[in-house]
């Protein structure tokens, strides 16, 4: 599954799409509900960005629980992009859901866009870290939420490997580096749940 989430094509990317937002769609609604929606004062208009957007799922739940946002979405993967635009058909037919293809290293957005960054288990697949957060802090507004749910695994396991920050150490120091603060992390089933200030 590591090799198709990294770019997920053609008939086994689609499948690998449907089957993530079947598996995750109830897990991230009560991540969203519960560290950002209820915690956050809502401008007249929220702006968020999904970055790697995979099959839109995460879109599709920010659209339900928050009235006044608009929701831009981006993948580099086309086939992600078509499905992501198919679950969320209504939100782009009433000008509220933007979804794109492009790469997180280059992302085709103005300075200071967006109240909320998310990186929802798509952050071990970004292959150039230091361009990826760059672009993400430029993109952000100030005082902007970076918002990252990623898989924290057990020691010893294919998925251990995998990930590219082994414990919430490695994050928070990666997020410091970059000039992030009052970075909160909390760990549930083996999730790490991480939101941080521009």
């Amino acid at each position: 599954m590591e090799t198709i989430g990294s770019k997920p094509v053609g008939l086994k990317g689609r499948l690998a799409g449907v089957i993530m937002n079947l598996i995750h769609a109830s897990q991230y609604k009560k991540i969203i509900q519960k560290y950002l929606v209820e915690n956050i004062d809502t401008p007249d208009e929220l702006s968020v960005l999904d970055i790697g957007c995979g099959g839109g799922k995460v879109i599709n739940i920010f659209s339900s629980l928050i009235k006044k946002v608009k929701i831009f979405g981006i993948d580099h993967s086309p086939d992600m992009v078509n499905l992501s635009k198919k679950v969320n058909k209504n939100g782009i037919n009433n000008g509220m859901i933007e979804i794109v293809q492009g790469d997180v290293k280059k992302l085709p957005y103005p300075n200071d866009s967006f109240n909320i960054v998310t990186a929802f288990d798509t952050i071990s697949f970004w292959n150039d870290f230091n361009d990826s957060i760059n672009e993400i802090k430029r993109v952000l507004k100030q005082d902007g939420i970076f918002f990252i749910v990623n898989g924290y695994p057990k020691v010893g396991t294919k998925w251990y490997d995998f990930v590219k920050f082994k414990n919430d150490s490695e994050y928070r120091a990666f997020l410091t580096r970059n000039g992030f603060k009052e970075i909160n992390l909390v760990i549930e089933k083996n999730t790490i749940i991480i939101k941080a200030l521009k």
